[in-house]
């Protein structure tokens, strides 16, 4: 650069211009280099052989309350998972299924992360809670269609039908 400078023949100093240009560049993509690999490097020290999703929860349940915990449900609760999830690895759903008290996790074969945009998923799941819903129906001598005096609808009635709205 000093050598560019002095150039007599170059009187607007246009290559030492671009020769600091450069250097600042490489010094710029030098600092990148260096951030992104001690980034790696304290990411892949932070997590070797940790369950992040499962430190999540912990984390989560220890310092703040997330309005409940999961060993509280006592709900059956059906967890439907992608076995080709990158996300959140099937392991981490199956500590979370044995965390809770009664809780089935299925694992479909093929899926991936998004489960809510896939319409066969999402088809399956519905049909299965149309058929409880008709079975509670049957068990409890309910009738879908029966309406309450002056045929308006009841307030369960209403409900259940504006959730597949």
């Amino acid at each position: 650069m000093e050598r560019a400078a002095k150039d007599i023949n170059d009187p607007n100093h246009e290559a030492a211009i671009l020769a600091a240009a450069a250097s600042t560049l490489a010094d710029k993509e030098r600092q990148m280099t260096y951030d992104t690999r001690l980034t790696h490097a304290i990411w892949d020290l932070a997590t070797s052989g940790a369950n992040p999703a499962v430190d999540l929860l912990v984390c989560l349940e220890r310092r703040h309350t997330i309005g409940f915990r999961y060993v509280d449900i006592t709900r059956a609760v059906v967890i439907h998972h992608g076995s080709k999830d990158t996300r959140v690895p099937v392991e981490n759903v199956r500590w979370l299924g044995k965390t809770m008290r009664r809780c089935e996790v299925r694992v479909l074969e093929g899926e991936g992360h998004g489960l809510m945009a896939s319409a066969a998923v999402m088809g399956g799941v519905l049909m299965e809670i149309a058929r409880e819903w008709e079975d509670w129906m049957k068990v409890t001598g309910s009738s879908a269609g029966t309406r309450t005096e002056g045929g308006r609808r009841t307030l369960r009635e209403r409900a259940s039908v504006s959730a597949f709205r």
